[in-house]
């Protein structure tokens, strides 16, 4: 059986979990933080989550995992069947990984944990994720899903980092993206309602309340 360890809090663990379970795979979630230890890097050797456990060995890397996933896995196909279809759903993931995801991240100690945040930081990144909010919108069609007409790995992607942007830019700087962004609010929406994204957004919500039941 398939192995996928890490944390219900981590957006990249979430985006793996939905696609096994969009794909009905039957696998074991193993709890395991990120960590620098080295049993743990042996098997993720940037200490990274998630990581998959498969009969070959392990994976690491969410964007490997879920390709891994598709070409072993590949009924239901959450993959166009066209090579440019295929190309374009690949390339809204990197965008979302590179220019929103990026971005969002260097204020997540702040968010999450009360870490001081630099002006410089808090300054740069909002005209960031503005500017990559404009050229997803270049390259996502969201008709009605982000690469066309089916349901694919980047709406999966898609959803959990934006949920993440989300979280870290409305205390940050009380903005928000949804309201300025009436597409990308009703794709969202779809996407969310999802019973795979309503089982992993209620298991990392549960994560989060937890985290904050400690905090208080």
């Amino acid at each position: 059986m398939l192995k996928l360890h890490g944390v219900a809090l981590s957006n990249y663990y979430n985006i793996v979990k939905q696609t096994m379970l969009e794909k009905g795979i039957d696998f074991e979630e193993v709890s395991a933080p990120p960590s620098q230890d080295a049993s743990f890097l042996a098997i993720s050797p940037m200490g990274k989550i998630p990581c998959l456990e498969t009969p070959e060995g392990f994976l690491s890397e969410s964007l490997a995992i879920i390709e891994y996933l598709e070409e072993t896995h590949p009924t239901p196909s959450l993959l166009p069947g066209d090579a440019y279809g295929r190309a374009k759903t690949r390339e809204i993931i990197k965008y979302a990984e590179l220019y929103l995801d990026g971005p969002a991240r260097r204020l997540l100690g702040h968010v999450i944990f009360g870490a001081p945040l630099s002006q410089q930081a808090h300054d740069e990144v909002r005209p960031a994720l503005e500017k990559g909010l404009t050229a997803l919108k270049r390259i996502a069609r969201f008709d009605p899903w982000a690469a066309g007409s089916e349901f694919s790995l980047a709406d999966i992607a898609l959803l959990h980092i934006l949920g993440l942007v989300l979280a870290i830019t409305k205390p940050v700087y009380d903005w928000d993206i949804l309201a300025q962004e009436p597409e990308l609010a009703d794709w969202m929406q779809r996407a969310a309602a999802r019973e795979h994204s309503q089982t992993v957004m209620a298991a990392q919500e549960k994560v989060r309340e937890a985290m904050q039941a400690k905090k208080s």
